[in-house]
């Protein structure tokens, strides 16, 4: 049912959009005709750089993805597992989750240059603070039972760690992870966009410094439909990896 609903919703908005062409209503300077979009759409998988640009846009990603949550995870829980730290650091993290990553780009290109490896640092940047938070929300939020529990059978750390504090993170871990993939792909684009970096941010940015509105909007649709894709195959992962979750929920 919800498919259905939001394939209607998605009708609707191209239904809209065709109107709006018809009528004259749209500046084709601005919002191109939806049957030009649809022809680039499917004519830019003949362009060379297309494959190119798509591939260095999802592996940048990616690598920041991870690079992210080999930092955050890990961290996110020695901060949560103590209150008082958790307590230091928040001023901290309410700033670094605040700070917009792309007023680093300069920083960054001086410091590294205008390469991929920047593109990388800032997507990690970017996805570093929603996993970090994530995960300290999930070390801090224990049933009240469980923690009386561990400290009346004075439970090593180890097993404490392994067998309490992560899997009672984990499914705050996997929000985190699935915001930092909608996120990465939005600085990524963004940074390709402002830097001339393989992406289909570059292609966006070239298609409109040619005056190739549809073919810019075009490059916009793959990169939203990118988003969704990685969005969803994360999804199918965590309902694998956190089905005892979903089941304990009656879900």
């Amino acid at each position: 049912m919800a498919l259905i609903q939001q394939t209607a919703v998605a009708l609707a908005v191209l239904a809209l959009w065709a109107f709006g062409d018809a009528m004259g209503t749209f500046n084709p300077d601005v919002l191109p005709p939806l049957s030009d979009v649809a022809t680039q759409f499917v004519a830019i998988w003949a362009r060379p750089e297309f494959v190119a640009a798509l591939a260095g846009t999802l592996r940048d990603a990616v690598a920041g993805i991870l690079c992210a949550a080999v930092l955050a995870i890990p961290l996110g829980i020695l901060i949560g597992m103590s209150g008082a730290v958790e307590r230091a650091t928040r001023t901290l993290l309410d700033f670094g989750r605040s700070f917009p990553v792309v007023a680093l780009l300069p920083i960054l290109v001086l410091v590294i240059g205008a390469n991929a490896q920047m593109k990388i640092v800032s997507i990690s940047i970017a996805c570093f603070f929603p996993i970090l938070l994530q995960t300290i929300y999930g070390a801090r939020r224990m049933e009240p039972t469980i923690v009386d529990t561990v400290r009346s059978f004075r439970i090593p750390f180890r097993l404490r760690f392994f067998k309490v504090i992560l899997p009672a993170a984990s499914p705050f871990i996997a929000t985190g992870l699935r915001i930092a993939t909608s996120v990465s792909i939005l600085v990524a684009v963004g940074t390709e966009v402002i830097i001339p970096i393989t992406g289909l941010g570059q292609q966006i940015s070239l298609a409109r410094i040619n005056n190739q509105v549809a073919v810019a909007f075009a490059y916009v649709l793959y990169a939203g439909l990118l988003g969704m894709i990685l969005t969803s195959l994360w999804e199918q992962v965590e309902n694998r990896l956190l089905a005892w979750n979903r089941r304990g929920k009656g879900e």
